[in-house]
């Protein structure tokens, strides 16, 4: 363990000294060091970098025997910092600026908890002032979002909060992004329903999905990435040759933006992983070279599908033996390898982190898909399957792996077996 902790710190330390621009960046990448300037214990569990622009972090601390969540922000030059805090404070945030004893920089850090989010604020506030109630959410003992029974099941900071609140009748889990919901979101989930998509009831109403706010019912006792059941896995992708059974939309042209995506994809995640591990770039172009060559080849030009967008083990709600599918944020039209290949690619890197429950889900997925009519390539799921495996090799860094250049490393290594 503690030579992991020795490669762990001494990659970070190679990155804070190649972006110049970050004087911070060691410290926000390192509990150690973030906890000495806070004045108080916290816990990184995730990190979103710009290079040369900005470094915000997602930590948890402990408060008065309650864990909270909170985030910290470096910028470039600080842009910004000073004018936020400013206007956090005047509506009664509590962002806090700190400047480490750093030579020759007068850089800063802004901190904050959630109800402090730049991106999010606006949306919470009202949640808390309208929203709720709108919801049938049970009145607030006292001020603050997160006062009385709400728990909090996700955060990334300026991009989404997921609350698991109560109402007289049940709990409901409540989401809140940055910006408003399609204009569609309404006539999409009826859409899903009337095609026997099994998906959760939507609560709420237009003035909620215009502050960026969805909630449905609490439903199911755990999601497929923590059950071991076979069944699920094969309602699981009965539900998903529904999905598919969609046609897209007759304006979203063949495969509208899929094209766009793969490449945008493939070009962010190359400029990452370059930034992360300089080492690492030339294996990453050419996998991505692979890719690119591999799905174009694949592309047999049918008629494009609903597709999930992000499908995995725990996009999928199970109770008993019926399952939902749930987070439609990504839906787009596309081909149904997408899905079939996000599935089994995620379920691979939850094996190599143990948080797998050791069931092999993609075969039980795929029997179920192909029994309720599904049809798909396999060397175009394996394609997109090596996408998916390539994009998420920068989550290890993201996500605070202990070894995360090794990682990396071993995400381009799969995504090339697959693109032979």
């Amino acid at each position: 363990m503690n030579a992991l902790r020795t490669a762990l710190r001494d990659a970070e330390l190679s990155l804070a000294r190649r972006d110049e621009s970050l004087p911070c960046l060691a410290v926000v990448l390192d509990d150690g060091r973030l906890s000495e300037v806070m004045g108080e214990p916290v816990r990184i569990t995730r990190v979103r970098y710009k290079p040369g622009t900005s470094a915000l972090v997602a930590f948890r601390r402990t408060r008065d025997g309650k864990e909270e969540y909170g985030w910290a922000l470096t910028t470039a030059g600080n842009v910004k910092l000073d004018g936020r805090a400013q206007k956090s404070a005047r509506q009664g945030g509590g962002v806090l600026l700190i400047r480490p004893a750093l030579r020759h920089t007068d850089a800063i850090i802004a901190v904050g908890g959630i109800e402090d989010d730049w991106a999010l604020c606006k949306n919470l506030r009202w949640l808390e002032d309208r929203g709720l109630e709108r919801l049938g959410a049970v009145e607030r003992p006292g001020p603050g979002l997160l006062s009385g029974t709400a728990k909090v099941l996700r955060y990334k900071p300026e991009r989404r909060l997921v609350l698991l609140e109560q109402s007289p009748d049940a709990s409901i889990v409540v989401k809140t992004v940055a910006l408003p919901a399609p204009e569609n979101v309404d006539r999409f989930h009826q859409r899903l329903q009337q095609h026997g998509v099994p998906v959760l009831p939507m609560l709420g109403d237009a003035d909620c999905f215009g502050h960026g706010t969805s909630a449905s019912p609490a439903w199911g006792d755990q999601d497929l990435a923590a059950s071991d059941d076979p069944e699920g896995a094969r309602r699981a992708g009965e539900s998903l040759a529904r999905l598919h059974s969609i046609p897209a939309e007759a304006d979203s042209g063949p495969a509208p933006g899929q094209e766009a995506l793969v490449e945008r994809q493939l070009a962010v995640t190359c400029a990452m992983v370059t930034a992360l591990v300089p080492a690492l770039e030339v294996p990453a172009a050419n996998v991505a070279a692979r890719i690119r060559r591999r799905l174009e080849e694949v592309t047999d030009g049918g008629t494009a599908v609903v597709v999930h967008g992000d499908f995995s083990a725990d996009q999928v709600l199970v109770s008993g033996s019926e399952v939902r599918l749930i987070d439609f944020d990504r839906a787009r039209a596309g081909a149904p390898e997408s899905d079939l290949g996000s599935f089994a690619a995620v379920e691979e890197m939850s094996q190599w982190r143990g948080t797998s429950a050791g069931q092999q889900r993609t075969a039980d997925l795929i029997d179920g898909y192909v029994l309720a009519g599904g049809r798909f390539t396999p060397a175009a799921t394996d394609a997109w399957a090596a996408l998916r495996l390539f994009a998420g090799s920068v989550d290890p860094f993201r996500d605070r792996t202990p070894d995360w250049a090794a990682d990396m490393s071993r995400h381009i290594d799969r995504a090339c077996e697959l693109v032979p």
